[in-house]
């Protein structure tokens, strides 16, 4: 097989990383409503720190990579998480 992902993380399109995000608004905030790319996440998803903190963390648990103190700076939708998400994943 000549796929270096590791087995446990998503492809890094933005259609997966949605997906995984979608997936942990639902099983681990219990989020109901539709995510797009313009969702506001602290409006959508009711993010308080405890729940901001358990977003980053299972993305970073899920995706294998770490995300630094600041790097939440700028991101207010779901299109602005991805992004940042892609490029974490690109700079480890």
């Amino acid at each position: 097989m000549d796929d270096v992902t590791p087995a446990s993380a998503p492809q890094m399109t933005d259609e997966a990383l949605l997906a995984l995000i979608v997936e942990i608004a639902q099983t681990r905030l219990g989020y109901t409503g539709p995510l797009t790319h313009d969702t506001r996440l602290v409006e959508a998803l009711a993010l308080d720190s405890v729940r901001l903190l358990t977003l980053v963390v299972e993305l970073e648990n899920r995706l294998e990579l770490c995300l630094d103190e600041g790097d939440e700076q700028g991101v207010e939708t779901v299109g602005e998480l991805i992004t940042l998400l892609r490029r974490r994943h690109a700079a480890d």
